[in-house]
């Protein structure tokens, strides 16, 4: 038996989330929501976040049923106030890259909605960690991209590998890999009745 007594539905595809789910126990199925994210106008990055995670949660949470509690999220990352998405290809996350190492720090922001389908209640909330970035050259960043990992990660940012030109970070690594557990668990416990 999982660590919670309702089902939960991930209402992502990312290999991260599910990992983080599985390493605290919690049993999951998934269901990709298909929400176009280049529809929603972007705003102040922690709102944008919030409400894509909820479009998602929403649309995900009338295909499951009653007794699920659905989870979703959306992960951005913000220069100042410009949300950074997903690289378009690899001349975007050579400009993403080159901007976020001379800039020198990249916040992480993830929004969360939980969506009780007994109820129809949403629970939202948001992390935000820091990432300070290392200065790197031309070079190495079109070395890195060639890898291809920086390619479908928000802000071109792969803090898992070496060569992301990360210097260090402060918050929550899970926000960071797109799920903030410490305050995502909490919630799902209150709402496992």
């Amino acid at each position: 038996m999982g660590l919670l007594s309702r089902k939960v539905v991930l209402a992502s595809g990312s290999p991260y989330r599910a990992q983080i789910l599985r390493d605290v126990g919690v049993d999951f199925a998934v269901i990709v929501s298909d929400v176009d994210e280049s529809l929603h106008p972007k705003g102040e990055p922690v709102g944008y976040a919030r409400a894509l995670a909820t479009a998602k949660a929403q649309v995900v949470a009338k295909k499951v049923g009653v007794g699920k509690l659905v989870i979703a999220a959306d992960t951005i990352c913000a220069i100042d106030q410009d949300i950074i998405g997903k690289p378009e290809n690899e001349e975007d996350a050579k400009r993403m890259i080159a901007r976020s190492c001379e800039t020198g720090l990249q916040r992480v922001i993830t929004g969360v909605c939980v969506m009780d389908t007994n109820t129809g209640e949403e629970f939202t909330l948001d992390e935000t960690s820091l990432v300070e970035m290392a200065p790197a050259s031309e070079e190495q960043i079109t070395e890195y991209v060639a890898s291809g990992e920086p390619m479908g990660k928000c802000g071109a940012l792969c803090i898992e590998s070496g060569q992301s030109f990360v210097k260090s970070w402060k918050g929550s690594y899970a926000n960071i890999m797109g799920l903030p557990i410490e305050q995502l668990l909490p919630l799902l416990f209150k709402l496992d009745v």
